[in-house]
């Protein structure tokens, strides 16, 4: 193994997540319960508060095996965490970036994953103007027609140089399914999730 594919993987505890698709830069509150799950939050609170968050193929599953999560998730950094009353705890994370599982083992009472990092991660995609512009005017349009209540304030959010980042913060905003998201996700290369957002967005 080449000292870049050693810097290209790394291990962290991982939570499936029911009926969400996590991304980069998005920030989300969910409620964890399962024991495994909340002995991968512990895991990652006594670390550097990183934790790798995959969804699982059919919510209902409550024990989900590695054949039933979803292969590419979200490395995501823990901002807040609250032991509820109920015994649940309530999290707030915030996606920092895609990766892939290349192993799952579960050890000490919850799952670690062995990771392969975006061969992106390091590349910034700036000067695409105008795959830029025409992402940001198809999601104004779309934010309109759904008539979103806070039209301006995500809005403000899309102004961004990076057409990756562009990207993922309109991917975290749109009305779609759990299948459609998942594939948005698993597009690594910025430009070709670019190109199927559009798609998606064509009106």
């Amino acid at each position: 193994m080449s000292a870049r594919e050693k810097y290209e993987q790394i291990r962290l505890p991982m939570v499936p997540i029911r009926d969400v698709v996590i991304f980069p830069y998005m920030m989300v509150p969910f409620v964890i319960g399962r024991e495994t799950s909340v002995n991968a939050l512990e895991a990652a609170l006594k670390g550097d508060k990183r934790i790798f968050l995959s969804t699982q193929h059919d919510a209902a599953v409550d024990n989900p095996k590695p054949g039933e999560i979803y292969p590419v998730g979200t490395i995501s950094n823990i901002v807040q965490s609250l032991k509820l009353p109920d015994g649940n705890t309530k999290v707030l994370v915030e996606g920092i970036e895609r990766a892939r599982i290349l192993q799952l083992s579960e050890e000490g009472g919850y799952w670690q994953a062995t990771l392969r990092l975006s061969p992106f991660r390091h590349q910034a995609f700036t000067g695409y103007d105008t795959m830029a512009a025409r992402l940001s005017q198809q999601f104004e349009q779309y934010l309109k027609l759904c008539q979103h209540a806070n039209l301006e304030q995500v809005l403000s959010t899309i102004k961004v140089d990076d057409i990756g980042r562009l990207a993922d913060i309109i991917c975290s905003n749109l009305v779609l399914t759990i299948e459609e998201k998942q594939e948005l996700v698993e597009l690594f290369n910025p430009i070709e999730r670019c190109k199927r957002l559009a798609d998606m967005m064509d009106l």
